[in-house]
């Protein structure tokens, strides 16, 4: 059985969270209200006004299939009235468990009579949200791993607990890169804390990463498959579409997507703590 994590000081502290996109099984309220938001006015857009008021148009047959097979409640207890659905609309995104509120968001992209402005809206949230999920195929599935979450939190306590202080303020704003949407920031800050650690134990402060790997090398203090393997991904940012380390000349061509930014905060995390390992106890 994996041994629990200890905590470190900031983590204990609040000081330090994991970026939005690795925090699974959590939902904002922002996320909530986006959700409420888009429903409600998929249901404004389906009204049909009469002599006697509001009907539910064609959002009749959605609310019913809602009523019988998501809440799965009798039809003879159906009410069709348009301010019935949208308060029980609005009391579930208010009150559901994340898990719930998900399989509510699926009934609806996956629904023939919605419109496609409802899909793009609840697909946007998500995105807008900046939540650990997305909606891809129809489906809610998670961008993001446990494992992620935990090497990122791991490498900032290993770093603040070891006095490698620089490379912690890398991992930190790399994830705070990484909520604000900035794909190319997060790498260039996640691939500067491996760079600011392998400086440190190299006492190569003038050198580049690629150098004060090699001196590590030398010393037989991290294994050489593993530093070929990162040097390989120091080299991706470098890449000329890539360009993450550099200052933007050209924003068209540069091609760093979040997917992108997740894997390399995941990866230089774990080199760091890797290397710190390898340091303190070589």
């Amino acid at each position: 059985m994996r041994e629990k994590r200890k905590q470190s000081f900031s983590e204990r502290n609040g000081l330090v969270v994991a970026p939005d996109q690795l925090r699974l099984y959590e939902i904002s309220k922002h996320f909530r209200l986006l959700v409420d938001y888009a429903l409600q006015e998929e249901i404004k857009r389906g009204i049909v006004w009469g002599p006697g008021g509001s009907s539910l148009g064609r959002w009749v047959d959605i609310a019913k299939d809602l009523h019988v097979k998501f809440y799965r409640k009798s039809i003879g207890t159906f009410d069709s009235s348009v301010d019935n659905l949208k308060k029980q609309l609005e009391l579930c995104t208010r009150t559901y468990e994340y898990n719930r509120l998900f399989d509510l968001i699926e009934f609806f992209v996956g629904h023939r009579a919605i419109t496609s402005t409802l899909q793009v809206d609840l697909i946007n949230a998500f995105l807008e949200a900046g939540l650990a999920y997305r909606i891809i195929d129809l489906q809610v599935v998670a961008i993001g791993t446990a494992e992620q979450a935990d090497a990122f939190l791991r490498a900032v306590g290993d770093a603040e607990e070891n006095g490698f202080a620089g490379a912690r303020e890398h991992l930190v704003s790399s994830g705070k890169m990484l909520t604000e949407k900035d794909w190319r920031s997060s790498v260039r800050e996640s691939i500067h804390a491996v760079e600011s650690v392998a400086k440190n134990i190299s006492e190569d402060e003038k050198g580049t990463l690629g150098s004060a790997l090699k001196k590590i090398g030398k010393r037989k203090v991290i294994n050489e498959k593993l530093k070929a393997a990162f040097e390989k991904l120091y080299s991706y940012t470098n890449d000329e579409n890539t360009a993450a380390r550099h200052a933007i000349v050209f924003p068209d061509s540069v091609q760093v997507d979040e997917a992108d930014a997740l894997f390399m905060l995941g990866a230089c995390a774990s080199f760091v703590s890797y290397l710190i390992a390898k340091n303190v106890d070589g």
